[in-house]
């Protein structure tokens, strides 16, 4: 299987079935989608800016692989907008998944309307500019509170953003679609009329079965 069809795989999990599973990776839930319903799956590549400039980001969006969810430490700072309208095009363009960002996006309308997935703690007007100060781009930040390192594997939903790391993440993938098709035979049960506990048995009884 190649490595894009086992990243696929990934696309059926939300971030609340990986939330089930484990703690780990899961990003401050101040780092909100800017529009919903939305769902962002890709690989991981790390930019720090400080707070006024973008230069780092622009750089990393303009050479990033289709695929790449851009993941953006921000220093603390929610005042300076360092991702917009502009750059969400560019990026769509590209094919990258998605942006997150631990600070300010700006631009709502135009996002919204391209449907280009970006998750960040706020909007601002007021906006970085290319001032060429000290940053870096793939090297590992902590955005939302979790290390994140450039290839790994980022989800982000109407709930929320959850980084795996790289090598783990085919061992936490079977375990989390395991734990969807469990869920899958508990909605059965419950929108059939069973009690809870009745369609848990019957869910563990459904999953022996596929076994």
């Amino acid at each position: 299987m190649s490595d894009t069809a086992w990243l696929d795989r990934y696309r059926s999990l939300s971030s609340g079935t990986l939330g089930h599973l484990g703690s780990d990776g899961f990003l401050d839930w101040g780092i909100q989608p800017l529009y919903r319903p939305v769902r962002m799956l890709g690989v991981a590549l790390t930019v720090s800016c400080l707070p006024t400039d973008n230069a780092p980001l622009a750089d990393a969006a303009r050479t990033a692989e289709p695929g790449t969810v851009l993941v953006v430490a921000r220093h603390g700072d929610r005042r300076h907008a360092a991702w917009g309208g502009l750059m969400s095009r560019a990026a769509s363009h590209r094919g990258l998944a998605g942006t997150v960002l631990d600070g300010a996006a700006t631009d709502w309308r135009e996002v919204t309307e391209l449907q280009y997935p970006v998750f960040c703690r706020n909007l601002s007007a007021l906006t970085t500019r290319r001032r060429e100060l000290p940053g870096t781009v793939g090297e590992p930040v902590v955005c939302g509170g979790v290390t994140i390192r450039t290839g790994d594997i980022v989800l982000g939903d109407d709930d929320g953003v959850v980084a795996l790391p790289a090598e783990g993440a085919r061992e936490a993938l079977e375990s989390a679609l395991r734990f969807e098709r469990w869920e899958h035979h508990m909605r059965a049960g419950l929108d059939a009329g069973l009690e809870p506990s009745a369609a848990r048995e019957a869910a563990q009884r459904a999953m022996q079965q596929e076994s």
